[in-house]
């Protein structure tokens, strides 16, 4: 999928329809670009081309989120280390506005399409797919401003001349109903992942569809538990679970058997059997501004030591994002102890270009090694890639692997761990279990006897590794509740959790870890409920005065 600037489309799409005996208009305009299918197809082209761009998943989006939640910290002094800070953040931090303002143009550009299949004879099998399209992208669109700013304006037709530029919010309730019907119109519309045309690989499909809906139940009924209004949440989560079943009964998906290959490189293609939505990337040498077909995420994420794994000058990564000790060493105990996954999800052994061995904390080390206080993330690898920026890891958003587990959890708050949900929860197990071909015993199982709010942390658990650097921790800790149903498990983490770790990176003397902490301190901000939602874009609120600002900022 290129990267195509819309108002380009429209300039291209309206010389492209002129012809002698035409009319020729010296400016493009929905009623004079829009003359046939192809001039849609381009239009939806460049409205999925927003997803990609830097200021939502090219960039912005990810190098805030990540180090804002508990998993990843960054101590750079530029935009990933102010947002690990979380104290340096106001409503006037440049990507506060940028994240807002893009997620709105994309939906401005998905109206205008919307608009645009009801200006011209189209046959109904191409209007339907693409009024899903762009119901989707726009629910999605939805979606995620209403996890990070809370109630947001909706605005579901084209802007224009007579449009009422300065809405006031709407509630949360009513984002969520707009989500749920557009999405549920995409269900019906888009074409299955079989069905779906070679030449729109990337786009939406009635399965991508149906899994972001299971989601958005599973988020309003949290929402709903969260805000004392539990009676109002069991209808949400039998719809989540109801949905979630749709998508695992419909043989559309299967889990791919060796989890290392879903970040394979070489062999993404293949894996879309399993990633149910996508940001695509492209090897690109451009390097402008970010702008290319490539993606930076290797660079970011790996090591200055770990030779050939990206396309920058070094060929290394800048290591500007790493794991939090203590999350890493979570995972090396308890069930995740020999869990294949971690081997593939982390970056915690490895040898640099003179041959020396590093080892991070808290596995066993001997003395000619160097030590690493840090894992690293391993998911986002290309040394093939061309530039810094230019690399062709796809960031997956939606995995067949998360439709089971929210199954398991929206069955597990309806029913407690019934044989439902622990069979769609031990898929997941069972998958790690096959390793890269050779079986392994662990991790086991989950089997009855657990109750229900601790099966909730084992969900919580599993996701923490299934989908770690793939846009998911922030808005699981703001959206699930802690095992006392009192608090998110946002509150708990960074309210009682991480401050009784001690402070600091760990230490080793004597031939063993000891001394030190286990966190990366300065990522670790107390407890603030404003943290809760992003701030109001203050210089949205200083041009529309019905907006309000969001407690606490």
């Amino acid at each position: 999928m290129k990267k195509i600037n819309l108002l380009y489309i429209l300039l291209i799409s309206a010389f492209a329809s002129c012809k002698v005996d035409e009319t020729i208009y010296d400016q493009a305009t929905p009623d004079n670009a829009i003359k046939r299918p192809s001039d849609i197809t381009n239009l939806m082209t460049g409205v999925y081309s927003h997803l990609n761009t830097p200021p939502v998943f090219g960039r912005d989006i990810l190098w805030s989120l990540h180090p804002y939640a508990d998993d990843i910290s960054s101590t750079v002094t530029f935009e990933q280390g102010i947002w690990g800070r979380k104290i340096t953040i106001n409503s006037g931090t440049p990507f506060v506005n940028t994240i807002y303002v893009n997620f709105y143009l994309t939906i401005r550009d998905a109206n205008g399409v919307l608009d645009a299949v009801e200006k011209i004879t189209l046959d109904p099998v191409f209007k339907a797919r693409t009024r899903g399209d762009a119901l989707f992208v726009r629910a999605f669109s939805y979606f995620n401003l209403v996890q990070l700013y809370g109630g947001v304006p909706l605005t579901i037709a084209s802007v224009n001349a007579g449009s009422d530029f300065y809405q006031p919010r709407n509630t949360v309730d009513q984002v969520y109903t707009q989500i749920f019907s557009d999405l549920q119109e995409a269900v019906n519309s888009l074409p299955t992942r079989t069905d779906q045309p070679a030449t729109e690989f990337y786009r939406a499909t009635k399965g991508a569809a149906q899994g972001y809906l299971a989601k958005a139940y599973l988020t309003y009924a949290n929402y709903l538990d969260l805000h004392n209004r539990s009676q109002e949440s069991a209808s949400f989560y039998e719809k989540a679970k109801l949905t979630a079943d749709a998508v695992i009964n419909s043989g559309q998906y299967t889990l791919v058997s060796d989890y290392g290959a879903l970040y394979d490189v070489n062999k993404e293609k293949a894996n879309y059997v399993e990633v149910m939505f996508a940001i695509p990337h492209t090897r690109d040498g451009s390097d402008i501004s970010l702008f290319g077909e490539g993606t930076y995420l290797p660079g970011t994420f790996l090591p200055s030591t770990y030779p050939n794994s990206t396309g920058t000058n070094t060929k290394s990564g800048n290591g500007f994002m790493r794991i939090q000790p203590w999350f890493f060493e979570r995972y090396t105990k308890g069930d995740f102890v020999n869990d294949y996954r971690v081997e593939r999800t982390f970056l915690s052994k490895w040898n640099d270009a003179a041959n020396k061995r590093h080892v991070s904390y808290p596995l066993a080390f001997v003395a000619a090694d160097i030590r690493e206080t840090s894992s690293y993330l391993f998911k986002y690898v290309d040394g093939a890639g061309l530039s810094t920026n230019g690399h062709e890891n796809d960031f997956y958003l939606l995995r067949y692997s998360e439709i089971y587990l929210i199954k398991a959890e929206a069955e597990n708050e309806l029913n407690g761990p019934s044989a439902d949900a622990l069979t769609a929860f031990n898929a997941i197990r069972a998958r790690a279990r096959l390793a890269n071909g050779v079986a392994r015993t662990t991790p086991a199982n989950v089997t009855n006897g657990v109750s229900k709010e601790d099966f909730r942390m084992k969900i919580f658990d599993e996701r923490g590794l299934e989908f770690v650097g793939e846009f998911n921790r922030f808005f699981d800790l703001i959206r699930m509740r802690y095992k006392d149903n009192k608090r998110s498990m946002y509150e708990y983490q960074f309210g009682t959790f991480l401050p009784s770790l001690v402070p600091g990176l760990p230490k080793n003397s004597a031939g063993i870890w000891q001394g030190g902490g286990v966190t990366e301190a300065t990522n670790i901000i107390p407890f603030d409920a404003k943290y809760l939602l992003l701030p109001m874009p203050a210089n949205q609120i200083a041009v529309n005065t019905k907006l309000t600002q969001n407690p606490g900022w």
